[in-house]
């Protein structure tokens, strides 16, 4: 039966998945989507017209890029089943045709370059002072909002010159080692005097013991006059802009302190601790081209 040979699949399919939640989805897809209208039906005897009818039924209610996945996984179990000689062929090839196109995600709001100057003098300026500290650490970190609105104190290593996000916080799921710059580090301190004696770097001032919400970030950017030119997610973006037009390191040092995902998984590992020398002097070099920017606004920035 189909579902017989999805669970063997999925054997196969599921460990290759680092990660638990992406392995959970994988599975969860056939069972909710598939196996009710297939599962009990021998796999040599469905014909594409039931698998069209499968996906385009996950599709209703707006359920396109779950229909997509659908179709993906259960061409999948198919392609399994040719390969290992239990069919000769099969209907489940291209199902995703019937399908609404994905929608294409828009990119984060980012500032050009050559503004951010100004936004920095911004965040300089506004008055609560542990969202303007963080917004602060998130320009110099470029790291990801969840990963910000996490950290703990804990975290900190080599005297507090390098920050280990843990594994269950990275989109990646593997631990994220950011090199702190040397005003990062004066940040922190700052930071010290109003979340130190705190589990939380980013405690929030109005729910002690959780963090800062997501939209903390996302309202004071909008309250300094940036609503649709910039969002916290956006200082990723500019540095990854800044420091492969303009740093000079190698593409793969800045790609790694991104802490986007390696496509190839031999060199995923073999990268995984590298760079960790050049990433200092990366993060270093960020820190200061922010500090000229600020230095090239005007004295009395205004947005």
């Amino acid at each position: 039966t189909f579902k017989a040979i999805a669970e063997q699949w999925l054997k196969i399919k599921l460990p290759s998945l680092s990660n638990g939640k992406h392995q959970g989805q994988v599975a969860g897809t056939l069972e909710r989507f598939a196996f009710p209208a297939i599962g009990s039906l021998p796999i040599d005897q469905i014909p594409r017209t039931k698998l069209v009818e499968v996906v385009q039924a996950v599709q209703k209610g707006g359920r396109v890029e779950t229909a997509h996945r659908v179709a993906g996984r259960v061409a999948a179990v198919f392609d399994y089943a040719q390969d290992v000689g239990y069919i000769e062929s099969h209907g489940a090839a291209g199902l995703v045709r019937v399908l609404q196109p994905r929608k294409v995600k828009k990119p984060m709001a980012s500032i050009p370059p050559d503004e951010a100057g100004v936004l920095l003098a911004a965040i300089d300026g506004y008055e609560e002072p542990v969202t303007r500290l963080g917004l602060q650490l998130l320009a110099l970190t470029f790291v990801r909002v969840g990963e910000m609105r996490g950290m703990r104190w804990a975290e900190l290593r080599e005297d507090g010159a390098v920050w280990v996000v843990p594994e269950d916080r990275m989109k990646g799921g593997l631990p994220h080692v950011v090199p702190l710059s040397q005003q990062s580090r004066a940040v922190l301190e700052q930071l010290r005097v109003f979340t130190g004696d705190r589990d939380l770097v980013l405690d929030s001032p109005l729910r002690p013991g959780h963090p800062l919400s997501e939209n903390t970030f996302l309202f004071a950017l909008y309250r300094l006059g940036y609503r649709g030119r910039m969002t916290a997610h956006g200082f990723r973006a500019l540095a990854s802009t800044v420091l492969n037009e303009q740093s000079g390191f190698a593409h793969d040092v800045i790609e790694r302190q991104l802490a986007h995902r390696e496509t190839d998984a031999v060199r995923a590992a073999y990268n995984r601790a590298q760079y960790l020398d050049q990433r200092r002097g990366l993060m270093q070099w960020w820190a200061d081209w922010l500090d000229r920017q600020r230095e090239l606004s005007s004295p009395i920035a205004s947005v």
